[in-house]
């Protein structure tokens, strides 16, 4: 089976000015009569019952270093044979799920450090949850169904210091009569739930959407409507390669994002350029939305964004015309900053 290469860009890297290259290139082809067919918003679980109560963990933090004043955060994850959706505060990092038809083989995990600090506007205690729901295709979690999540900090440009914070994982325990009856606490639970609480310390206090209207109280078709609309501008951006717009379009976000990251004006630029050079790239064509599209909520309902409901993915992508498996997916999430603006990106 020939596995699909995709890639998955959260614009971290516009910044700049510098379009004058895009501009040069020829102008992409919209796909003909294309809208996405069908709109749905994600339900959370409502199935809480003492059983499936989330796991809460008190951190202990050992180690705690108070001359740090650049301080980066990041939560290192492990899983194994789930889906996992993560969050700070209800907002998701950058790399926020692992979802879809990549966890559909058994034994699928993931391994790596996740960046916290985009989900950090100021000082202050923000909890940390992890979810896990089973494998795609799976109607329950199995006996090797995992997530353990390891908490640290550092300063922001030194890797080799990290200061832990918490460490916390599905618990281990069996229950059964006999030998061959032993299964997993959570085995068959449609979800599982793990969360604590951690205290930071940034040398910034930002906006971003703390004070952004309630999406969720927006009548549900006006919401549709809305976000199809600004979808659909955007593609109209990238096939005219009008990254000068484009870069208008998220800036907030990419202001956002320079200060919680620390980020020198020579990184910036050079994220920018790489994300130009892709809009610029006459290889790839835009791809057709997908024919269903799932809306999610982050921060208590004041930002939204629309995904490709099985795999999660942005619903603009970019194909490669030399090789069809090649896709590039952007996702981009919006809040309204006041009530009566249109839905910005941040």
């Amino acid at each position: 089976m020939v596995k699909s290469i995709k890639k998955v860009i959260f614009y971290l890297c516009i910044f700049s000015s510098f379009f004058t290259c895009a501009q040069k290139s020829k102008e992409r082809t919209l796909p003909k009569n294309d809208a996405i067919k069908k709109i749905t918003i994600y339900q959370e679980p409502k199935n809480r019952n003492d059983t499936l109560k989330p796991y809460l963990f008190v951190p202990s933090l050992s180690g705690k270093n108070d001359t740090i004043k650049n301080k980066a955060y990041y939560t290192y994850i492990r899983t194994s044979n789930v889906q996992t959706e993560f969050y700070i505060e209800d907002v998701p990092p950058v790399i926020n799920s692992f979802w879809g038809e990549i966890t559909k083989k058994d034994g699928f995990g993931f391994n790596g450090a996740v960046p916290l600090n985009s989900c950090i506007l100021k000082s202050g205690k923000y909890k940390v949850i992890g979810r896990v729901y089973p494998r795609y295709g799976e109607t329950g979690l199995d006996f090797h169904s995992y997530l353990q999540m390891e908490g640290y900090y550092q300063e922001a440009t030194d890797w080799d210091h990290p200061y832990p914070m918490f460490d916390i994982e599905m618990p281990t325990e069996t229950r059964g009569t006999h030998i061959g009856n032993y299964t997993r606490l959570y085995q068959g639970y449609p979800y599982f739930e793990l969360q604590t609480e951690i205290e930071v310390e940034v040398p910034y206090e930002l906006e971003g959407w703390s004070n952004s209207a309630n999406l969720k109280e927006q009548e549900e078709e006006s919401l549709k409507k809305e976000l199809q609309e600004r979808y659909n501008q955007i593609r109209i951006l990238l096939a005219k390669k009008d990254t000068a717009s484009l870069r208008q379009l998220v800036q907030e976000r990419e202001d956002l994002l320079g200060t919680v990251y620390y980020l020198p004006e020579q990184e910036k630029e050079k994220r920018l350029q790489e994300f130009l050079d892709l809009v610029a790239n006459d290889e790839f064509d835009i791809a057709p939305y997908p024919s269903e599209a799932q809306i999610l909520f982050f921060a208590h309902g004041k930002m939204v964004t629309m995904v490709d409901p099985i795999n999660r993915e942005g619903v603009i992508r970019l194909v490669n015309k030399k090789d069809p498996k090649d896709i590039i997916s952007l996702e981009f999430r919006f809040h309204r900053k006041k009530l009566g603006e249109k839905l910005s990106v941040i």
